[in-house]
Protein backbone atom coordinates (compact mmCIF):
# COMPACT_ATOMS: atom_id res chain seq x y z
CA UNK A 1 0.00 0.00 0.00
CA UNK A 2 2.96 2.32 1.12
CA UNK A 3 4.46 1.88 -2.70
CA UNK A 4 1.15 2.87 -4.41
CA UNK A 5 0.50 5.69 -2.06
CA UNK A 6 3.74 7.71 -2.25
CA UNK A 7 6.27 6.02 -4.72
CA UNK A 8 3.09 5.59 -7.31
CA UNK A 9 1.36 8.87 -6.49
CA UNK A 10 3.72 11.48 -5.57
CA UNK A 11 6.39 10.89 -7.69
CA UNK A 12 4.07 11.49 -10.65
CA UNK A 13 2.51 14.28 -9.29
CA UNK A 14 5.22 16.07 -8.12
CA UNK A 15 7.13 14.88 -11.84
CA UNK A 16 4.10 16.54 -13.82
CA UNK A 17 4.38 19.80 -11.64
CA UNK A 18 8.31 20.09 -11.96
CA UNK A 19 7.61 19.73 -16.48
CA UNK A 20 4.92 22.60 -15.90
CA UNK A 21 7.36 24.39 -13.98
CA UNK A 22 9.38 24.04 -17.29
CA UNK A 23 6.91 24.42 -19.85
CA UNK A 24 6.03 28.08 -18.25
CA UNK A 25 9.74 28.93 -18.87
CA UNK A 26 9.76 27.62 -22.27
CA UNK A 27 7.09 29.21 -23.91
CA UNK A 28 8.18 28.20 -27.52
CA UNK A 29 8.55 24.75 -25.85
CA UNK A 30 5.22 24.64 -24.75
CA UNK A 31 3.38 25.92 -28.04
CA UNK A 32 5.70 23.26 -30.11
CA UNK A 33 4.22 20.47 -27.86
CA UNK A 34 0.94 21.96 -28.66
CA UNK A 35 1.14 21.78 -32.26
CA UNK A 36 2.30 18.28 -32.25
CA UNK A 37 -0.80 17.26 -30.20
CA UNK A 38 -3.29 19.45 -32.90
CA UNK A 39 -1.64 17.68 -35.73
CA UNK A 40 -2.23 13.90 -34.17
CA UNK A 41 -5.83 15.24 -32.95
CA UNK A 42 -6.71 15.45 -36.60
CA UNK A 43 -5.16 12.19 -37.37
CA UNK A 44 -7.62 10.67 -34.92
CA UNK A 45 -10.36 12.70 -36.09
CA UNK A 46 -9.45 10.87 -39.65
CA UNK A 47 -9.63 7.62 -37.80
CA UNK A 48 -13.45 8.02 -36.37
CA UNK A 49 -11.74 8.03 -32.97
CA UNK A 50 -12.39 10.37 -29.78
CA UNK A 51 -9.46 9.30 -27.52
CA UNK A 52 -5.77 9.52 -27.58
CA UNK A 53 -4.19 5.92 -27.40
CA UNK A 54 -0.95 4.55 -26.42
CA UNK A 55 0.42 4.38 -29.55
CA UNK A 56 -0.79 7.83 -30.13
CA UNK A 57 1.16 9.17 -27.53
CA UNK A 58 4.19 7.45 -28.45
CA UNK A 59 3.69 8.87 -31.65
CA UNK A 60 4.69 12.39 -30.36
CA UNK A 61 8.37 13.00 -30.24
CA UNK A 62 8.34 15.68 -28.60
CA UNK A 63 6.26 15.08 -26.36
CA UNK A 64 8.11 12.30 -25.83
CA UNK A 65 12.09 13.67 -25.39
CA UNK A 66 10.25 16.34 -22.23
CA UNK A 67 8.86 13.67 -20.15
CA UNK A 68 12.68 12.36 -20.41
CA UNK A 69 14.29 15.31 -19.62
CA UNK A 70 11.42 15.96 -17.18
CA UNK A 71 12.78 12.98 -15.89
CA UNK A 72 16.54 13.32 -16.10
CA UNK A 73 16.89 17.18 -15.17
CA UNK A 74 14.03 16.59 -12.22
CA UNK A 75 14.41 13.21 -10.56
CA UNK A 76 11.96 13.41 -7.82
CA UNK A 77 13.64 10.48 -6.23
CA UNK A 78 17.59 11.27 -5.19
CA UNK A 79 18.97 8.61 -4.05
CA UNK A 80 19.36 4.43 -4.45
CA UNK A 81 20.35 2.66 -1.57
CA UNK A 82 21.55 -0.33 -1.84
CA UNK A 83 23.55 -2.91 0.28
CA UNK A 84 26.78 -4.99 -1.07
CA UNK A 85 25.98 -8.62 -0.48
CA UNK A 86 29.17 -9.80 -1.43
CA UNK A 87 33.19 -9.03 -1.65
CA UNK A 88 33.50 -6.78 -5.33
CA UNK A 89 35.70 -4.83 -6.97
CA UNK A 90 34.54 -1.55 -9.08
CA UNK A 91 36.71 -0.29 -11.93
CA UNK A 92 36.11 3.30 -12.61
CA UNK A 93 36.40 4.36 -16.25
CA UNK A 94 37.91 7.54 -14.81
CA UNK A 95 40.49 7.69 -11.79
CA UNK A 96 39.45 9.52 -9.19
CA UNK A 97 41.38 11.32 -6.19
CA UNK A 98 41.15 10.86 -2.53
CA UNK A 99 41.42 13.77 -0.11
CA UNK A 100 44.47 12.33 0.68
CA UNK A 101 45.82 12.62 -2.78
CA UNK A 102 45.72 8.96 -3.70
CA UNK A 103 44.59 7.84 -7.01
CA UNK A 104 42.27 5.35 -7.42
CA UNK A 105 41.29 3.38 -10.68
CA UNK A 106 38.96 0.77 -8.71
CA UNK A 107 37.08 0.51 -5.96
CA UNK A 108 36.98 -2.14 -2.85
CA UNK A 109 33.68 -2.58 -1.71
CA UNK A 110 33.08 -5.63 1.34
CA UNK A 111 30.37 -7.19 1.91
CA UNK A 112 27.88 -5.22 4.09
CA UNK A 113 28.82 -2.08 2.61
CA UNK A 114 25.92 0.70 2.73
CA UNK A 115 25.72 2.36 -0.74
CA UNK A 116 23.91 5.63 -1.77
CA UNK A 117 24.01 6.58 -5.50
CA UNK A 118 23.24 10.04 -6.09
CA UNK A 119 20.43 9.61 -9.26
CA UNK A 120 20.87 13.61 -10.02
CA UNK A 121 24.68 13.59 -10.29
CA UNK A 122 24.30 10.40 -13.09
CA UNK A 123 21.24 12.23 -14.99
CA UNK A 124 23.67 15.31 -15.28
CA UNK A 125 26.78 13.32 -16.41
CA UNK A 126 28.10 15.49 -19.08
CA UNK A 127 29.89 12.15 -20.27
CA UNK A 128 26.53 10.33 -21.24
CA UNK A 129 23.97 13.66 -21.66
CA UNK A 130 26.59 16.15 -23.51
CA UNK A 131 28.29 19.76 -22.09
CA UNK A 132 24.89 21.34 -21.37
CA UNK A 133 23.64 18.52 -18.85
CA UNK A 134 22.73 21.16 -16.36
CA UNK A 135 20.45 22.49 -18.70
CA UNK A 136 16.68 21.53 -19.55
CA UNK A 137 17.08 20.99 -22.94
CA UNK A 138 14.45 18.08 -24.78
CA UNK A 139 16.05 18.08 -28.04
CA UNK A 140 18.86 16.78 -26.63
CA UNK A 141 16.38 13.58 -26.84
CA UNK A 142 15.67 14.12 -31.01
CA UNK A 143 19.41 15.22 -32.11
CA UNK A 144 21.50 12.06 -32.52
CA UNK A 145 24.86 11.71 -31.08
CA UNK A 146 23.46 14.18 -28.31
CA UNK A 147 23.33 11.39 -25.83
CA UNK A 148 26.31 9.13 -25.46
CA UNK A 149 24.12 5.53 -25.64
CA UNK A 150 27.61 3.83 -24.98
CA UNK A 151 26.51 3.79 -21.43
CA UNK A 152 23.68 1.63 -20.43
CA UNK A 153 22.04 2.04 -17.14
CA UNK A 154 18.52 2.20 -16.05
CA UNK A 155 15.36 0.56 -17.37
CA UNK A 156 14.06 3.99 -19.42
CA UNK A 157 16.06 6.38 -21.86
CA UNK A 158 19.64 5.37 -19.92
CA UNK A 159 18.05 7.64 -16.87
CA UNK A 160 18.95 6.47 -13.58
CA UNK A 161 15.50 7.93 -12.65
CA UNK A 162 13.82 4.37 -12.26
CA UNK A 163 16.87 2.88 -11.02
CA UNK A 164 17.62 -0.52 -12.63
CA UNK A 165 18.23 -4.09 -12.63
CA UNK A 166 15.64 -6.30 -10.28
CA UNK A 167 15.38 -3.32 -8.08
CA UNK A 168 14.36 -0.79 -10.65
CA UNK A 169 11.26 0.98 -10.27
CA UNK A 170 8.09 -1.76 -11.18
CA UNK A 171 5.71 0.88 -12.42
CA UNK A 172 8.47 2.76 -14.54
CA UNK A 173 6.17 1.70 -17.79
CA UNK A 174 2.37 2.97 -16.19
CA UNK A 175 4.32 6.41 -15.13
CA UNK A 176 5.65 7.51 -18.59
CA UNK A 177 2.62 6.66 -20.21
CA UNK A 178 0.73 8.35 -16.79
CA UNK A 179 3.01 11.31 -17.60
CA UNK A 180 2.51 11.73 -21.54
CA UNK A 181 -1.15 11.38 -20.56
CA UNK A 182 -1.53 13.82 -18.40
CA UNK A 183 0.46 16.22 -20.34
CA UNK A 184 -1.65 15.94 -23.57
CA UNK A 185 -5.24 16.36 -21.85
CA UNK A 186 -3.35 19.72 -19.83
CA UNK A 187 -1.32 21.32 -22.81
CA UNK A 188 -3.83 21.05 -25.30
CA UNK A 189 -6.80 21.88 -23.30
CA UNK A 190 -4.91 24.81 -21.68
CA UNK A 191 -2.12 27.55 -21.58
CA UNK A 192 0.34 27.94 -18.99
CA UNK A 193 2.21 30.84 -18.03
CA UNK A 194 4.66 32.64 -14.94
CA UNK A 195 3.70 34.35 -12.13
CA UNK A 196 6.19 36.15 -10.05
CA UNK A 197 6.77 33.76 -7.49
CA UNK A 198 8.06 31.45 -10.06
CA UNK A 199 11.53 33.27 -9.53
CA UNK A 200 11.08 32.17 -5.62
CA UNK A 201 10.74 28.43 -6.76
CA UNK A 202 13.17 26.16 -4.62
CA UNK A 203 13.74 21.87 -4.37
CA UNK A 204 12.77 20.84 -0.99
CA UNK A 205 13.85 17.47 0.21
CA UNK A 206 10.67 15.60 1.78
CA UNK A 207 9.55 11.91 0.72
CA UNK A 208 10.36 12.95 -2.53
CA UNK A 209 12.26 16.43 -4.15
CA UNK A 210 9.28 18.78 -4.04
CA UNK A 211 9.01 22.34 -5.29
CA UNK A 212 8.23 24.96 -2.62
CA UNK A 213 8.72 28.92 -2.72
CA UNK A 214 11.45 30.05 -0.81
CA UNK A 215 10.26 32.16 2.70
CA UNK A 216 6.91 29.96 2.07
CA UNK A 217 8.18 26.49 3.28
CA UNK A 218 5.31 26.34 5.82
CA UNK A 219 2.71 26.01 3.23
CA UNK A 220 4.32 22.84 1.44
CA UNK A 221 4.94 21.80 -2.02
CA UNK A 222 3.52 24.95 -4.44
CA UNK A 223 3.82 25.68 -7.98
CA UNK A 224 2.08 28.78 -8.89
CA UNK A 225 1.41 29.30 -12.51
CA UNK A 226 -1.57 31.62 -14.65
CA UNK A 227 -4.35 29.01 -16.47
CA UNK A 228 -5.88 30.01 -19.43
CA UNK A 229 -7.91 28.02 -21.97
CA UNK A 230 -6.38 27.16 -25.08
CA UNK A 231 -7.62 29.42 -27.81
CA UNK A 232 -7.82 26.64 -31.14
CA UNK A 233 -10.14 29.18 -32.75
CA UNK A 234 -6.83 31.79 -33.00
CA UNK A 235 -4.83 28.61 -33.66
CA UNK A 236 -5.92 27.86 -36.70
CA UNK A 237 -6.04 31.26 -37.88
Amino acid sequence: MRVLLFAGHETSSTTLSFALFELVRNPELQSRIRKEIRSVEKNIEQRGDTEFTAQDLESMPLLGATVKETLRFHPVAMHLFRVAVEDDILPLSKPIITTTGEILHELVVPKGTRIVGSVPAYNRNKDVFGDDSFEFNPDRWLEPGHVNNDVSLGVYANLATFSAGVRSCIGWRFAVLELQAFLVELIRNFEFEATPALERIRRETAFVMTPTIEGELEKGSQMPLKVAFSGRDNEER
